[in-house]
């Protein structure tokens, strides 16, 4: 397809789940606890709020929000932003954001391929037992892996994976890679049961996600009913422009460090690592203060590193970048451009459908051609393994 030139590859294009997933996909065994919503009408649609918002059987939500509230379109503050954004996806409304839709609006955007993530898939949290936890896993899983059949040359998937407990995660992301085909699998970036990613607890999922060739990627969901700095903001005024300005950065930043710092990469350096939908401009401040606290403290922690923390960042990591992001020339004047990864992050409301690519065309504007390619297409391959 390549556009102005220029093979694109999304890193991060989303999907809007049916309302039935769960009941055609989850394991029947679960009963009342197999998630549901309401089916949508000749009305629907995804971008005025009317979103499926999942609960048991006898209505209670599964999603939950801290101290136990439902997180729903408008705890996410999207009402208001969907509705100025609904004309553009009049036609993906009217089809359920099915699979044609999706490469339509790709092909409207010039992107050659895409790997696609999850958008109100149910977030596992410390509230669900390991194995339920897994199955809500396993049912989206299955369910995006048929999604990808109607074009699986530009339709490829990140599995979800819960960090519950490690011998299910490493199961599941052996059959989402070899029974699916998944080529990353997906995590959610906070503690669980207060393991961060570097609890020796983890060693045998990255092990296995080495083995396997697979690429791990970390993507923040806000307001999750465990540890996450988004929560501080609810209750309080204004807590969508602060909550969103901290919730995916700062999560992404500490994920981050605990496998950076946390020797995570040191022990699998055959292990590509991806941090997504939390801006990049970041990235220059945290790897210069990784590196100095390495330098200063490294000789007094419980695991020595053999290189500076950046060193395993640009050797293993990848960031993506959000298409009006104006400081990426900055990034890359600093670290290089063989990190970063372009992302339109369609279909969210705070996303730039249908003008993503024209965007990151012009904040890409002044650099090289070659730091071009890197972004739009070469990074992504190389992340995914489809180079």
């Amino acid at each position: 397809m390549a556009k102005d030139g220029f093979k694109v590859l999304d890193s991060d294009l989303h999907l809007i789940e049916p309302w039935d997933l769960y009941l055609r996909y989850m394991d029947p065994k679960w009963g009342d606890r197999v998630p549901r919503a309401v089916q949508p009408g000749e009305d629907w649609s995804y971008h005025r709020g009317m979103r499926a918002e999942f609960t048991d059987a006898g209505g209670a939500p599964v999603r939950k929000g801290p101290a136990g509230s439902a997180v729903t379109a408008k705890h996410l503050g999207v009402w208001e932003r969907g509705a100025r954004v609904h004309p553009y996806y009049e036609e993906a409304n009217r089809r359920r954001f099915d699979a044609p839709s999706t490469l339509t609006a790709m092909d409207v955007e010039g992107i050659d391929a895409a790997v696609l993530f999850r958008t109100r898939p149910l977030h596992t949290d410390e509230s669900q037992e390991p194995e339920y936890a897994v199955e809500l896993c396993r049912a989206w899983n299955t369910w995006c892996a048929d999604y990808c059949k109607q074009d699986q040359k530009r339709l490829k998937f990140a599995a979800l994976i819960t960090l519950h407990d490690v011998d299910m995660a490493v199961d599941e992301a052996r059959r989402a890679v070899k029974e699916l085909g998944a080529v990353a699998v997906c995590m959610n970036p906070e503690p669980m049961h207060g393991r961060l990613l570097h609890d020796p607890y983890y060693e045998p999922y990255w092990a296995e996600l080495e083995r396997l060739g697979v690429t791990a990627t970390f993507h923040p969901t806000p307001y999750p009913n465990q540890e996450h700095v988004s929560n501080r903001f609810l209750g309080h005024a204004n807590k969508t422009l602060m909550a969103r300005a901290f919730s995916n950065p700062v999560e992404l930043m500490m994920a981050a460090a605990e496998m950076c710092s946390g020797g995570v990469l040191m022990r699998h350096p055959a292990l590509r690592v991806a941090f997504l939908e939390g801006n990049c401009t970041w990235l220059p401040w945290l790897l210069y203060k990784l590196d100095e606290l390495a330098e200063k403290f490294g000789e007094d922690v419980e695991i020595r590193l053999d290189q500076r923390p950046s060193d395993y960042f640009l050797r293993q990591c990848f960031l993506s970048v959000d298409v009006d992001e104006e400081g990426v020339g900055d990034v890359i004047r600093r670290v290089g451009d063989g990190c970063l990864v372009f992302s339109t992050d369609y279909p969210h409301t705070d996303g730039a459908y249908p003008y993503a690519t024209e965007k990151m065309f012009k904040t890409l504007e002044g650099l090289p051609a070659s730091s071009k390619r890197n972004v739009l297409w070469d990074n992504c391959a190389r992340l995914y393994g489809l180079a």
